[in-house]
């Protein structure tokens, strides 16, 4: 009776944090549906494509520019106290904007040949580079808002970032800027949240301007070697799939793509909330489960599989109904492209989930590794295919590459668990 009431005490705790978090980001998801009737009208599949490029490029650029950071805060959460956090979080802050110059410097020096290599216009690569920047500061301070459990801070910071977006997307389109309006929009307010959410959590302006102890310094660079396939395996599918598809079928096809690809990001904004709340609460499990075992963790583990299976069905019909009439007639071919869109997304979020319990063991080495053959085999898989089955075949691609590393990593996990849930039963007994 006891274990059953804990059980259904953390599951309840656990729906609670997902809704929140879930209605939190459902804010920031919400702006590119509302946005959907408008770049479709104004903006032609060609102009479309270069947006989706853009998005692709800078969330492809995340983890380069950040070294993935956001996660080597949730590793370490809870190992540092309040001044080690600020002092890792300052140093991390720097390396990023370090980091963003250099990569700047190699687009204007190399931009007519990642013009070509990239189909994107070599005036505006910088931008993409400084997109990149402040995306990753921003989800790094959304981790910090998270593991601070400051969760009005993490609802005001979305509501800023994207009630912003939409008023200078359409003021920058009506004024007749095209996809550029769009560019432009999206990264000042991107830079308004991430100004408001660094004030959020005590830092100021003159303190962050000042060059970092180098205690961190070593710290961060290492990790983020070690750990950058496994922080970017979601981005670098993405990536992968839009740039095969811009160059094996055209810009309108990743046009397409980007399009299936917003709706099944309702879906998405689901499983992340789910995996924003059950993170912490894993990583406090884990720490007892040599003597509490793993009863609870694996009935919320195949609720979330069970539940996140019906979701994506309900999300996928919600969707066939509603993309005609938010679409424009020019990107009504997407709406087939959807069902592919959906079980991929399904199988990353079970991918990522498994992750998590190698993220907490820190086994950098063993996610990076898995991550690199899952982006791999979804590379030759997508090109093999695009030749014969065009977007389709660049879906099921990365359905079948998540769904490859989601066996593998179930195995790790099982095989690691296991003996520690027999020895858990063993001293209860």
């Amino acid at each position: 009776m006891i274990r059953k009431a804990i059980t259904s005490k953390a599951k309840t705790f656990l729906a609670v944090q997902s809704l929140f978090y879930g209605f939190a980001n459902s804010i920031e998801a919400l702006v590119p549906f509302l946005l959907a009737p408008i770049l479709t009208r104004m903006l032609d599949p060609t102009g479309y494509g270069i947006w989706v490029l853009f998005i692709t490029y800078a969330t492809f650029l995340r983890p380069i520019v950040g070294l993935t950071t956001q996660d080597a805060i949730r590793m370490r959460f809870y190992d540092f106290d309040q001044k080690q956090l600020d002092q890792f979080t300052h140093t991390a802050l720097f390396v990023m904007l370090a980091l963003a110059i250099f990569v700047s410097t190699i687009a204007l020096v190399f931009g007519e040949l990642l013009a070509t290599a990239t189909k994107f216009p070599e005036g505006w690569l910088v931008s993409i580079v400084i997109a990149a920047f402040l995306y990753e500061v921003f989800y790094t301070v959304l981790a910090l808002q998270q593991f601070h459990n400051r969760r009005m801070a993490f609802l005001g910071t979305q509501v800023i970032q994207a009630v912003l977006s939409m008023i200078f997307i359409v003021v920058f389109l009506s004024a007749g800027w095209d996809w550029r309006g769009v560019v432009l929009g999206r990264m000042l307010s991107m830079a308004i949240a991430t100004a408001f959410s660094l004030r959020s959590l005590g830092f100021s302006f003159r303190g962050l301007i000042k060059v970092p102890e180098r205690s961190f310094y070593r710290n961060i660079a290492f990790f983020g070697i070690k750990y950058w396939p496994a922080g970017a395996v979601v981005m670098a599918m993405a990536t992968a799939d839009k740039v095969i598809a811009a160059h094996y079928l055209g810009v309108e096809a990743s046009a397409m793509y980007g399009v299936a690809a917003l709706f099944a990001s309702a879906f998405w904004i689901v499983n992340y909330s789910f995996v924003m709340a059950w993170t912490p609460w894993l990583f406090r499990k884990l720490k007892n489960v040599a003597s509490e075992g793993l009863n609870e963790v694996a009935s919320v583990s195949a609720l979330y599989f069970a539940l996140a299976a019906v979701a994506a069905i309900a999300f996928y019909f919600f969707a066939v109904i509603v993309a005609p009439v938010l679409l424009g007639e020019a990107f009504h071919s997407a709406i087939p492209l959807l069902q592919y869109v959906m079980i991929a997304i399904v199988l990353q979020g079970y991918f990522m989930h498994n992750m998590k319990f190698l993220h907490y063991e820190k086994r950098i080495e063993t996610m990076s590794i898995l991550s690199v053959l899952t982006i791999a085999l979804n590379i030759l898989l997508s090109i093999l295919w695009a030749q014969t089955m065009e977007i389709r075949g660049i879906m099921l691609a990365t359905a079948v590459s998540f769904g490859a590393a989601f066996i593998i990593s179930g195995v790790l996990v099982v095989a690691r668990y296991m003996n520690l849930g027999k020895g858990a039963k063993s001293v209860a007994g």
